[in-house]
């Protein structure tokens, strides 16, 4: 499993605990603002459990910029090059 892999799937594992969602509906095409309605608090969440997985600062700003899940996980991809 990539990096880029690992990190989506933190972040489905995240969001159907903070949301609700059923982790089959999720995707790397998952919007964290058009499908999960995220607030700058819930992009914390996701920040966290990211740092918490991979023992990596994650900067809340460049993951806010990121608009899905495989956009964040491009960002993990780049935070370990």
């Amino acid at each position: 499993m990539t990096i880029r892999e690992e990190a989506i799937q933190v972040l489905i594992e995240k969001a159907v605990k903070v949301f609700g969602v059923k982790a089959e509906d999720l995707s790397e095409n998952t919007s964290f603002k058009d499908d999960l309605a995220c607030k700058s608090s819930n992009i914390v969440q996701f920040s966290a459990a990211l740092e918490d997985h991979f023992d990596i600062e994650v900067p809340y700003m460049e993951l806010a910029r990121r608009k899905t899940f495989g956009e964040a996980g491009d960002l993990m991809e780049e935070l370990f090059a």
